[in-house]
C-alpha cells in the first residue's frame, strides 16, 4: 500500500542537473499486456526517444549512455515488469536513477529539463488520509485499511473470525442451548416481529457483533477518526450501527455477502462509495477560493502566481492535471518569461510552482480540467494580500 513519502518527493523535486530525464508510462497489473511484455517494450521505445532527443540537444553519445544505461539494465530485470501497477515514473540523470510504481494511470510523457517533472506525483504524497473496511458475516470477519489507491488487510489480535468464536451452541433434545461468555441478553438491541427463537438468535448475533466492535475499538480504532465502511448483509449492517462505539461509520455500506470476494474487488467497491471523502480537502479549498474570489487573496494570473509560489505566499495552489506553462523564472531578479510553446532552456513553470508551494508548506490540488476555477491551468489562494 506504499505511496510516495514527502522525503521521496523532495528528493526528486530538488534534484538538478544539465540533463534530467522524466518518463511517465501507463502500465498494467496483469493480463495479456503483461504476458506480451507491452510495458517493457513501451519503456524501450521511450529510451530510444530519449536518446534521439538528447542527440538533438547536442549531448555526446558518452554522456547519453551514462544517463540511459540504468534504464537499459532495467529492461533485463524480468521480475520488475511482472510486478507493476497502473503507472510508472522513471527519473534519470548522470549518476541518478529512480523508478516509482504508481497506483494510478498517468499520461505517456517524456520531458528533459534541468529538473524532474514531479507534478503528477503530488496526489500520491502520503498525507495520512485513509479509511477502514470491516467485512463480516456470521462465519467471517475481515478488517482492512485503505487509502485512495490501495488497501491491505490488518490482523487484529483477538478479533472473532465468526459467531462461533463468541457464541457456542449445543444441541440437546432438539433445542439450541446458549453457552458463552458475557451476558448475551444485555446487548441493548431490540428486535420486533420475531418469534422467541428467532429473537434469541438475533440477540446472539448482536453479542457477536458487540465482541467484534469491542475488539476493534480496543486494538485499532479508539484513537482513530478515519471513516469505517461496513460490508455485510443489510440486517447485520443495521445491528452493527446500533451497537458500535465508533462514531465515524461511513453513511453508505457495501450490502451483500462478501465472504468469497477477492481483496482488489472489495477495494474497488469500497473506494467507489467513499470517493467523496478523498475529495473533501479539494472541495473545502475550492469553497474558500470562491468565497474569497472578490478579494485580493485569489489570483488566476500565472504572472502573479508563479513568483508568489517561490516567495511562500500561496496557501492553496490549484493546477490542471497534465497541463504545462513553459518559460523561465529568475527568483533572484524576480524576472518571469512565459512562452506560448516550449523553447530551449524552458522549465514547466507549473511544475516549479508546485515544487515551491509544497516546500513552503502550501497545499497543492491537482484537478481535472472541468474542476479548475474558470478553466485556468493555474489558480491560487494566497496567504496574504500584497499592499499596493
Amino acid at each position: 500500500m506504499k505511496i510516495i513519502s514527502k522525503s521521496e518527493f523532495t528528493e526528486l523535486a530538488n534534484f538538478e542537473s544539465d540533463c534530467s530525464v522524466t518518463i511517465y508510462l501507463p502500465t498494467h497489473r496483469a493480463g495479456v499486456a503483461v504476458n506480451e511484455q507491452q510495458d517493457s517494450l513501451a519503456f524501450k521505445t521511450a529510451l530510444q526517444t530519449v536518446r534521439k532527443q538528447l542527440q538533438a540537444k547536442g549531448f555526446s553519445n558518452t554522456d547519453i549512455d551514462r544517463v540511459i544505461k540504468p534504464g537499459l539494465k532495467l529492461l533485463d530485470h524480468e521480475t520488475f515488469w511482472y510486478e507493476l501497477s497502473d503507472g510508472l515514473g522513471v527519473f534519470m540523470a548522470n549518476g541518478f536513477f529512480k523508478t516509482v510504481k504508481l497506483p494510478c494511470t498517468v499520461r505517456d510523457e517524456i520531458l528533459i529539463n534541468r529538473h524532474f517533472y514531479v507534478s503528477p506525483l503530488v496526489p500520491l504524497i502520503e498525507n495520512g488520509d485513509h479509511f477502514f473496511l470491516l467485512v463480516f458475516s456470521r462465519q467471517f470477519t475481515r478488517f482492512y485499511r485503505g487509502n485512495a489507491f490501495s488497501m491491505e488487510q490488518i490482523e487484529v489480535e483477538g478479533l472473532p473470525y465468526g459467531i462461533d468464536d463468541v457464541i457456542h451452541f449445543e444441541e440437546k433434545g432438539g433445542k439450541e442451548l446458549f453457552r458463552g461468555g458475557g451476558n448475551a441478553t444485555g446487548s441493548g438491541v431490540s428486535f420486533h416481529g420475531h418469534s422467541p427463537g428467532t429473537a434469541d438468535k438475533e440477540v446472539y448475533l448482536a453479542q457477536y457483533l458487540k465482541e467484534v466492535d469491542s475488539t476493534l475499538w480496543k486494538e485499532a480504532l479508539s484513537t482513530e477518526k478515519a471513516p469505517l465502511v461496513l460490508a455485510a448483509v443489510d440486517y447485520m449492517v443495521t445491528i452493527y450501527k446500533q451497537i458500535t462505539q465508533y462514531k465515524n461509520i461511513w453513511q453508505k455500506a457495501l450490502i451483500g455477502n462478501f465472504e468469497l470476494e477477492e481483496q482488489n474487488s472489495l477495494f474497488r467497491k469500497a473506494r467507489e462509495i467513499i470517493e467523496p471523502f478523498f475529495h473533501e480537502e479539494h472541495r473545502t479549498a475550492l469553497k474558500t477560493y470562491y468565497d474569497q474570489s472578490a478579494t485580493g487573496l485569489t489570483s488566476t494570473s500565472a504572472d502573479e502566481i508563479i513568483p508568489a509560489s517561490h516567495y511562500g505566499r500561496i496557501s492553496d495552489l490549484f493546477v490542471m492535471k497534465d497541463a504545462h506553462i513553459w518559460g523561465r523564472f529568475d527568483e533572484n531578479d524576480n524576472v518571469l518569461v512565459i512562452h506560448d510553446e516550449k523553447k530551449d532552456g524552458d522549465d514547466c513553470l507549473i511544475n516549479k510552482a508546485v515544487v515551491k508551494t509544497v516546500a513552503n508548506g502550501g497545499a497543492v490540488h491537482v484537478l481535472e480540467p472541468d474542476r479548475m476555477p474558470d478553466g485556468n491551468k493555474i489558480t491560487a489562494f494566497m496567504r496574504y494580500e500584497i499592499a499596493v
